[in-house]
């Protein structure tokens, strides 16, 4: 599977389910869910255990990319925003799609999970029989002279670190009777293996894959240390070394139960390919606060519309201009008195000037003046709004955001001129609807409430 003509018929299914008529019928919304729910799941057969080529990744990624925008295999069409960034957690700016490099590393790590959990099983005899050597110290045996899935698995579990971090850092031993975990070379007491932490003990052990039961025993209620070193320790680090090894074995206990591993990573001891995809992405950016925060009740079309707003990569005229796309005329279509960017359209116009107006009225905030799309997006933060009233007042403010660039396309494509009072009122109309039906925590109003905005 090395070979990139031997994943043809994950190709092959990726463009089947991409096909012209579901790319022209979904909003981006829709597209998105497709990606995250079928696209990312379909190559999981060959993922869980073949690391997939480079170029393999990169042509179903671009498949994935050209569906998100709308585009085709025969016809491309341009995105607004760049892969890495779509592909990052929502926490983080993105559209939480999980990188297909991601998602095959994941799968493939549940197989050393199995191995070090599954110490009777068949195949991992098998292995073990093939690859086996006293002279490998890493986290699973590998023999380099065959290759083939094993060594390729083998390669990324010794290699691959998060932050510096490895797997040997976030899958640690639990001790039991101690006949399976490997007293130096595995992760079993602290933060890294004993290796790592004593390496001029380890330097001078005879035995580098001694068990912990070898070197561990308890009798009668003590606990013996049974060293077996090429010299007895000398120095002033090795006696030191010695001491402070000790000091931590005096408080391992053996007990009369098989040796096990944990995922030393998250909320949950349990193994899980969503906790590896999770720790493969790193930690959430120390910046994931600042930015753009969905609502978790207004439709994910919306979501997404204020997310491109916020990053400025919606196609006004402006920001098509910067793309070297010819305009002839710059200014917006509306007041036809400056040039149409983002920031116009949402803020800066006549017309969105008196929606924000009427909203601040009909949600009784201080009338908040916006010079930014950012601005907009703190609304519900400076308003002194509280608790549900302040969710809602968020939702509203998307909601509102994406029923003017709405009249700005029927202004563009179809010359129709917008009236603040109609925009004002399809804004509460579908702000009532989606409040009623996706709100699971909010109190039931009805229309009479919900046009006074009182939702405590």
């Amino acid at each position: 599977m090395n070979r990139v003509a031997n994943w043809e018929p994950v190709v092959s299914k990726f463009k089947t389910r991409l096909s012209k008529w579901k790319a022209n019928s979904l909003s981006i919304a829709g597209r998105l869910t497709l990606i995250k729910s079928v696209l990312d799941s379909l190559p999981s057969y060959y993922f869980s255990l073949f690391k997939a080529p480079k170029k393999v990744i990169s042509d179903l990624e671009g498949l994935m990319r050209r569906f998100l925008w709308g585009g085709t295999e025969d016809m491309r069409k341009m995105s607004w925003v760049s892969w890495e960034v779509v592909t990052k957690r929502i926490k983080d700016g993105g559209l939480g799609i999980a990188p297909l490099k991601i998602n095959n590393n994941a799968l493939l790590v549940k197989w050393l999970w199995r191995y070090l959990n599954e110490p009777n099983a068949m195949w991992r005899r098998v292995v073990l029989s093939i690859h086996g050597s006293s002279r490998s110290w890493g986290i699973a045996p590998c023999n380099n002279a065959i290759p083939g899935v094993w060594k390729n698995c083998v390669s990324l579990w010794n290699k691959h670190k998060v932050k510096g971090v490895g797997l040997n850092g976030v899958l640690r031993g639990r001790v039991g009777n101690g006949l399976q975990i490997r007293f130096w070379l595995d992760n079993w007491l602290g933060q890294e293996p004993l290796k790592v932490t004593y390496p001029s003990l380890f330097a001078i052990e005879k035995c580098k894959r001694a068990l912990v039961a070898d070197r561990l025993k308890q009798t009668g209620g003590m606990r013996l240390m049974c060293w077996d070193w090429s010299r007895s320790p000398a120095t002033a680090e090795e006696l030191l070394d010695k001491q402070m090894l000790e000091d931590r074995l005096h408080l391992v206990n053996l007990e009369d139960k098989e040796d096990g591993w944990v995922w030393d990573h998250g909320s949950s001891a349990d193994f899980e390919v969503a906790s590896v995809k999770k720790w493969l992405r790193g930690p959430v950016s120390s910046e994931s606060h600042v930015g753009f925060k969905w609502s978790s009740w207004v439709p994910n079309k919306c979501n997404i519309f204020m997310w491109r707003a916020y990053l400025d990569r919606l196609p006004t005229k402006m920001a098509l201009a910067r793309r070297n796309i010819f305009i002839d005329n710059l200014f917006c279509d509306w007041c036809e008195s400056s040039e149409e960017s983002i920031e116009h359209v949402l803020t800066g116009c006549v017309i969105s000037s008196g929606v924000w107006s009427a909203i601040s009225a009909w949600c009784n905030i201080p009338r908040s003046f916006v010079f930014h799309v950012k601005d907009l997006v703190d609304i519900h933060e400076l308003s002194g709004a509280v608790g549900i009233k302040k969710v809602v007042l968020h939702g509203v403010i998307i909601i509102a955001c994406w029923r003017l660039w709405r009249a700005r396309n029927d202004k563009v494509f179809d010359n129709k001129v917008p009236k603040v009072e109609d925009l004002v009122a399809d804004i509460k109309s579908l702000g009532f609807l989606w409040y009623k039906s996706r709100f699971k925590s909010g109190v039931v109003v009805d229309w009479d409430r919900w046009c006074m905005f009182d939702v405590m």
